[in-house]
């Protein structure tokens, strides 16, 4: 795949494979994706002030549903996505 890098507040993300157990219907799981962030941005300055992206290169997180709809169709098809970095909703603490 070509080097790419994210600008501003985007994350370059990999979908990862979940468990395959049974989850009930209300399971976060359900609606939310689930990401290894591979690269970020350097973050926007907002209201004056720099604000830097609140995660890193390695960080497994749930995103909101649909954060990453506006992903081009190429990285999709490898299972990647792109996203603002405000979409992350948690980050999985000592995952890998």
């Amino acid at each position: 795949m070509e080097n790419i890098k994210p600008v501003l507040d985007y994350c370059l993300a990999k979908k990862v494979e979940r468990d395959t157990g049974a989850v009930t219907g209300s399971d976060i799981r359900d609606t939310h994706q689930l990401y290894e962030i591979v690269a970020v941005g350097e973050g926007v300055f907002e209201f004056g002030v720099f604000i830097k992206p609140s995660v890193k290169a390695g960080d497994i997180v749930y995103t909101q549903e649909h954060a990453e709809a506006d992903t081009p169709k190429e990285l999709e098809q490898k299972d990647m996505a792109l996203f603002k970095a405000s979409r992350v909703m948690a980050v999985i603490e000592g995952a890998k």
